[in-house]
């Protein structure tokens, strides 16, 4: 299936299909001179680790369904990127997260859904848990789960660029 990039059509100002691409973010309208811009969209993610193993889903729909990915989701507007992942393991897997987040790291992403690529910025967060949780999936989300060892995770691949950053900046990290 082929993609297409996001763009603007229609000034929210004036409501004229005037508006013409200034940068790769920002479109002016020829009508009024708005600008418009189209910023990234920020998701979040979780290594969530369990006695030297992290916990990967496999994705339950599009995009990437079938392919494992670490837990998240996106950002909701007034939410911090913390309550987004705890919201977000909550829905996925029935785990309300109380361990500390620490921040591992951001990485751009495309978002491929329904013929639209979605920019995001994706940012990870590393957590350990001290006890195996139990599991509620959200099947419309996620098919199934599975904790894999640091020697499982070896060129294992993921549904997604950024998931495999942080993967990778976690095994790679000798935690």
């Amino acid at each position: 299936m082929e993609y297409n990039r996001m763009s603007q059509h229609y000034c929210p100002r004036c409501g004229q299909s005037a508006l013409t691409s200034k940068d790769n973010n920002c479109y002016q309208c020829s009508k009024c001179d708005f600008e418009v811009f189209r910023n990234v969209a920020a998701a979040v993610g979780a290594v969530l680790v369990y006695n030297q193993s992290v916990l990967l889903l496999k994705r339950g729909k599009a995009p990437s369904a079938g392919e494992w990915d670490l837990p998240g989701g996106f950002v909701n507007p007034n939410e911090s990127a913390e309550q987004a992942l705890r919201r977000e393991m909550l829905e996925e897997t029935g785990i309300t997260l109380t361990t500390p987040l620490r921040y591992l790291g951001a990485w751009p992403n495309q978002y491929p859904y329904k013929s639209l690529v979605y920019p995001t910025m994706d940012i990870f967060f590393v957590t350990e848990l001290s006890e195996l949780p139990d599991f509620t999936l959200d099947k419309d989300e996620v098919s199934a789960y599975q904790w894999f060892n640091k020697d499982a995770c070896q060129g294992l691949a993921l549904a997604f660029p950024s998931a495999q950053h942080a993967l990778n900046t976690w095994l790679n990290s000798g935690e």
